[in-house]
């Protein structure tokens, strides 16, 4: 199996919701991931801390508000499938999806050896 980044976009901030709400979509993480972890195709992830730096060769601003479309990252998963459809279909049951955000799936390149 390959390794796949699940880089976690957009979604309803957790201090929008109900309380109810917010257990809810916790109980369901916890579901998926436990799926993942059962099945031997969860190696990490985790939310990350808004308000990062963005830098580049020009130099470094503070994190967009706006991300665009996409919207701004909010965490991230590596987990192991057989191709590239099928850590798609894997993202596709990600409670994520159904809290409005969207995931962008990509396969990790293994280091090369012997270097």
């Amino acid at each position: 199996m390959k390794e796949y980044l699940l880089l976690l976009r957009g979604g309803k901030p957790m201090n929008t919701k109900t309380e109810e709400e917010g257990k809810a979509e916790m109980a369901a993480w916890g579901v998926y991931m436990g799926k993942l972890g059962q099945n031997g195709q969860l190696v990490g992830g985790l939310p990350v801390v808004s308000g990062g730096k963005v830098v580049s060769a020009s130099g470094t601003i503070d994190e967009p508000v706006n991300a665009g479309k996409e919207g701004i990252v909010g965490g991230y998963l590596i987990i192991k499938a057989e191709s590239l459809e099928n850590a798609s279909e894997l993202a596709k049951d990600c409670p994520h999806i159904d809290n409005e955000g969207n995931i962008e799936v990509r396969e990790i390149a293994p280091m090369p050896t012997g270097m």
